[in-house]
């Protein structure tokens, strides 16, 4: 099958996984949508249908940012407009919860991505939100101040060098923490490289934000609950398909819904999983600090394979 080979999106690491949805979300308000599937490699890369240019994505891609770097779900705001409490954060009571969700859903479909971060009624201890599995940061570092500098960072030129890889990492911009590269037991270095500057790549990071819109999360009995990860807190995971026939938006989501590693029904689903299209399904751990509470994907593992 012919199709827009996005060969610096690698299926194996949840970071080229999520921005591979990414890609597909920017076609959101197109009448004609692309489809997505991924290579037969040994490491699985993007493929995009309508021969469209990476230039092109790349473009749209930049025009998609701007309007979700402006919209309520990255810039909270109370009712009267002023800044939310803790909105950076995510760390919202209940009532700016709502408010947060209520305004997101008006401001068109960049506010999926509220629906990707918090559920109305899922409270920590202290009554505050808790925000979606794949909310990596801490301390200093605030998930939506770190979202909107990852998107104004994201030019055409970072965008096309991601999809076509491989990535450079050359750009100082904050990390959402996502790629496997950011967890300290895969670099396996000789010497400590905790002190050493991070360097990232925003043009797929950016990407990654909006693939990240296609996880909604809800309440749970004892937590917030996110789509595709199961688990807990401080040691759960993330596990996602990999298929190999064109699939559109709808039939992305779908996939995401059903195909996924877990314990209570994977190993029920065989047959499914092979007529669905799906080849592969990988599950990467989710590492976070005992002090600060950072989140990390730990390298991915195949769970399940068709050819198993």
């Amino acid at each position: 099958m012919t199709g827009t080979h996005l060969t610096g999106l690698g299926g194996a690491n949840p970071l080229g996984f999520l921005a591979a949805l990414g890609v597909q979300e920017i076609f959101a308000k197109d009448e004609s949508q692309p489809r997505l599937w991924w290579s037969d490699d040994i490491t699985p890369y993007a493929i995009l249908s309508g021969g469209i240019r990476l230039e092109r994505i790349a473009a749209k891609a930049s025009e998609v940012f701007a309007n979700w770097g402006n919209s309520l779900a990255v810039n909270p705001k109370q009712a009267d407009g002023s800044k939310m409490p803790k909105g950076d954060e995510l760390k919202l009571k209940l009532e700016d919860i709502r408010e947060y969700i209520r305004q997101a859903a008006e401001c068109g479909w960049s506010g999926n991505l509220a629906s990707a971060l918090l559920a109305e009624g899922s409270l920590d201890n202290n009554g505050a939100a808790k925000p979606s599995d794949f909310y990596f940061t801490a301390g200093q570092q605030k998930f939506l101040d770190t979202a909107r500098k990852v998107l104004r960072a994201a030019v055409p030129e970072e965008v096309a060098t991601g999809l076509e890889g491989p990535w450079d990492y050359e750009s100082e911009v904050p990390s959402l923490g996502w790629d496997v590269a950011d967890d300290r037991v895969y670099a396996l270095r000789a010497n400590n490289p905790s002190p050493e500057k991070k360097l990232t790549n925003p043009g797929v990071e950016a990407l990654a934000l909006l693939g990240l819109s296609r996880h909604p999360v809800f309440a749970g009995r004892d937590r917030t609950l996110t789509q595709g990860c199961s688990g807990k807190w401080k040691a759960g995971q993330y596990s996602w398909p990999i298929w190999d026939r064109p699939a559109s938006p709808h039939a992305v989501k779908s996939l995401l819904a059903h195909a996924y590693d877990h314990p209570e029904v994977s190993g029920s689903r065989d047959a499914w999983y092979r007529s669905w299209g799906v080849s592969q399904i990988y599950r990467s751990p989710i590492r976070r600090t005992d002090q600060g509470g950072y989140g990390t994907f730990g390298p991915a593992e195949i769970v399940w394979s068709r050819s198993g």
